[in-house]
């Protein structure tokens, strides 16, 4: 029956295609609906949407102050690489500074070494000359003793060279 119904009702028009008493109690079904979601959710609704508000704010204000100390510790790390490159040129200069003095040192060093080892050397020469000097005055005494022997010898008789044996040994006698 409600096949008949239908096919048998007219058409409103083209904007409003059902009958008006339909769409009035629509409209008034819709109204209390949506008067209860206000009413009931609607504090719900506006906590929520404050609430993330809030939480949002939040984020914003944390990442702000994020941002802030990331800049800060930019700044920090800017300054220490700053910091970082002038300690390695201080570095640098001291260490060309102490190379320079070290180099001083050294040469001063090797030039000392080297006049003293001129001073031994000359020292060890003088020395050796010396010595080398008495071994041939002795030497030239040994040869010139040997030679005046000699020399005394041939010229000497035995009986000359008896008398002068007994007087020498009288000499040693005596002396003792």
């Amino acid at each position: 029956m409600s096949h008949l119904l239908l096919a048998t009702e007219a058409p409103n028009g083209f904007l409003l295609s059902s009958d008006l008493k339909e769409v009035a109690w629509g409209t008034v079904a819709f109204l209390i609906v949506f008067s209860l979601l206000v009413w009931k959710a609607g504090p719900a609704i506006k906590t929520a949407l404050s609430s993330r508000t809030d939480r949002i704010a939040k984020e914003l204000d944390d990442a702000t102050a994020a941002k802030s100390e990331a800049q800060t510790k930019l700044a920090d790390v800017q300054r220490r690489i700053a910091d970082a490159g002038n300690e390695r040129q201080r570095i640098l200069d001291e260490a060309a500074q102490t190379a320079a003095s070290l180099k001083v040192q050294l040469e001063a060093k090797a030039d000392q070494d080297a006049a003293e080892l001129v001073a031994r050397a000359t020292a060890d020469v003088e020395a050796s000359k010396g010595q080398a000097l008495a071994d041939l005055q002795s030497d030239a005494a040994s040869l010139a003793l040997g030679a005046a022997e000699a020399v005394v010898n041939r010229n000497l008789d035995a009986a000359t060279q008896t008398d002068l044996i007994e007087s020498y040994i009288a000499q040693v006698g005596a002396s003792s």
